[in-house]
Formats: structure tokens, C-alpha cells, sequence
């Protein structure tokens, strides 16, 4: 394997903030592989976030709905590669990896009764080192150092898109994401519609971002909110709501794909932690991670659909005013540094 010829392929599929963290790899790959010409393996609804990035040659969409597509995939990239990367660790990852190149890494590599036990639910959560980190400790045999800079293209259809769907908002315009996959990850809806209240209050401009699943969530929040929303992100593609976060002054939202859309992009975002680690996920300054920090939490790598202490105090307890506080000191250190 060459330093100047390595064909690497990366393989991380789900969900959308681990995509976008696991861009963290691209550049320290090049530094210790210069000419290496890398591929990567992705859901199809990200697949539009590394289409055009210059340090990937070519994407290649799997889709995860049943085996088929892991087999047909195998068989198309098979012995293509001197690498092949896994950073999802799940079966269907492995089932591309194993085909695809002689020498094969894995991010956390389990032991088979290990691997058992995280399908049936039991996964303790990883809260040592943040994900990007995680991930370049999978490239130390290598050589390879990091973490890099995190990267999503942003093509001028989504820019035009993103632009479109921000017409009505005035700055500074506070991006509020209220949805998350997993219910124990949820803030309520109602806090969210009480902090958005009093940074409109403030003369913010309110756009709620996230997607086509949140809209039941939207609809909540927006009917314990008396101003405006300016504009409904969901309707947009994963790009254009990449670049839409790029234009505004700061998002609060749940430990979800925005938050690490927003570090990818350079605009600060609020994170509220509740069974997740903010160790693991928090976002990079000048982004915040707010946790109550109770002793049961993390409780989980990725959230769930019950709190296994059955309070779900990490969040329920977590009050509207703290908040607001922050995220006024948030954006009021955001326009000091605009008129510097």
C-alpha cells in the first residue's frame, strides 16, 4: 500500500450527525495518504452532503431497508480497495467492508458476545472522548492523526433553496429544532415554544429546522407560541437545510443531525443533553452543550423510547429559563464579534 495510490473506501451510513461527525476523518486521511483517492458508503438521503466534497471521489448510496442492497453493493465494490474503513460496525457495513479490501479497520470493535448484546439493546455508552476523536482512534493503525475539520458540500441549488426559504426571516434569526429521533432525547415541545417566545420578544426571527418527521413536533411547539414563525425548514432537502443553518446567528435543538449540520457549517448551536453523553456529542465552541449533568446520565449512546429510571428527569427537569439565558449570551457574544 502506497502512500500515493492507497484507494480507501469509508464506510458510515446512519444516522445523519454521525455522517457529518465522521467527515473528521477525510482530511487526516489525505495528510497521511497524499493522491489517495477515497469513497464513501452512505444512506441515500445524505448521500447529496458528499457529492462534490473535493476529498471524496465518489459516493455510493446503500440503501438500508432489507439485506439486498448490502449483498449488491458487496458484490460492485468487491477487492476495489486497499482499505476499507467501517465506522458503523453494524452487519450491513460489514457485509461491504469484508468484500471490498484486504486490510479492513472497525470503529469500536466488539467481541461477538458484545455485539449480541448491543442488538438486544444493551450498549453502554461511550463518554470518554468526543466522536470525532472515537473515530480517529479507529485510523491509528494507520498512522493517521486527528481529528480533521468537519465537511458537507453545499451546492448552489441548496444555497438558492436555502436562500428562498429564509426570504421572510429578518437577523438575527434563531433556528429552533425541536425534534429528535429517539423520544428520551426530546425536550418538551412547550419549552421549546417559551424560549422561542422570549427571543422573538427579543426581536429574533423564529425558523424551526429539522424534517419531514418533525412536523407533528412543529405543530405542537407552534401552538404554545403567539409570534410568528418566519419559516418551516422541513420541506427542504438535507442539503439546503445544511446551507439554510449557515445563514442564521444560532440553533437550539435537541442532541440531533442539526447540531452537527451547524459544525459543519460554522454557525453555533445550543445542544440539550438529557440521556446522551455531551462529552461524545457536544459541539464545538462556540456551540454549547447544556446537561443537568444527573448522575444516571448518559444513559445511552444514541436515546430510546423510555427512560430506563422512569422519570426522565435529565430533561423534564431541565427549566426554559436556563435556556433563554444562554442563548441570549450566545447571541449577544454572536453580534459583538460581527463588529469587531
Amino acid at each position: 500500500m502506497t502512500s500515493t495510490a492507497t484507494k480507501i473506501l469509508v464506510v458510515r451510513y446512519s444516522a445523519l450527525g454521525d455522517v457529518v461527525l465522521a467527515t473528521s476523518v477525510l482530511d487526516p486521511l489525505l495528510e497521511a495518504f497524499p493522491g489517495a483517492r477515497i469513497e464513501w458508503v452512505t444512506d441515500p438521503l445524505y448521500a447529496p452532503l458528499l457529492e462534490g466534497l473535493p476529498q471524496i471521489a465518489a459516493v455510493h448510496p446503500i440503501d438500508r431497508e432489507g439485506p439486498q442492497a448490502a449483498f449488491a453493493l458487496r458484490d460492485r465494490l468487491r477487492h476495489r480497495f486497499d482499505v476499507a474503513i467501517d465506522l458503523q460496525n453494524k452487519i450491513r457495513s460489514a457485509v461491504v467492508v469484508q468484500a471490498a479490501a484486504p486490510r479492513r479497520l472497525t470503529f469500536r470493535r466488539r467481541t461477538p458476545g458484545r455485539a449480541l448484546l448491543a442488538l438486544l439493546g444493551s450498549d453502554p455508552p461511550i463518554a470518554r472522548a468526543h466522536a470525532t476523536k472515537l473515530y480517529a482512534e479507529a485510523l491509528a493503525p494507520l498512522g493517521v492523526k486527528g481529528p480533521g475539520p468537519l465537511h458537507v458540500h453545499l451546492s448552489r441549488t441548496a444555497q438558492a433553496l436555502a436562500s428562498d426559504a429564509l426570504s421572510p426571516a429578518k437577523p438575527p434569526i434563531v433556528a429552533i429544532a425541536p425534534g429528535a429521533r429517539w423520544a428520551t432525547k426530546r425536550w418538551p415541545s412547550a419549552r421549546f415554544a417559551e424560549v422561542a417566545q422570549a427571543l422573538a420578544d427579543d426581536g429574533a426571527s423564529i425558523v424551526l429546522a429539522g424534517g419531514p418527521d418533525d412536523r407533528d413536533t412543529f405543530a405542537t411547539m407552534k401552538a404554545g407560541l403567539r409570534a410568528r414563525v418566519a419559516a418551516d425548514l422541513s420541506p427542504l432537502p438535507i442539503d439546503a437545510l445544511a446551507a439554510a443553518l449557515a445563514r442564521v446567528e444560532l440553533l437550539i435543538a435537541c442532541d440531533s443531525g442539526p447540531v452537527h449540520l451547524c459544525s459543519a457549517v460554522g454557525t453555533p448551536a445550543l445542544a440539550l443533553f438529557g440521556p446522551t453523553s455531551a462529552v461524545r456529542w457536544a459541539p464545538p465552541l462556540p456551540g454549547r452543550a447544556l446537561s443537568l449533568g444527573l448522575t444516571c446520565s448518559p444513559c445511552s449512546n444514541h436515546g430510546s423510547d423510555f427512560c430506563p429510571e422512569g422519570h426522565h428527569r435529565c430533561l423534564a427537569d431541565l427549566d426554559a429559563g436556563m435556556v433563554i439565558a444562554l442563548a441570549r449570551e450566545m447571541l449577544a457574544g454572536r453580534a459583538t464579534a460581527a463588529v469587531r
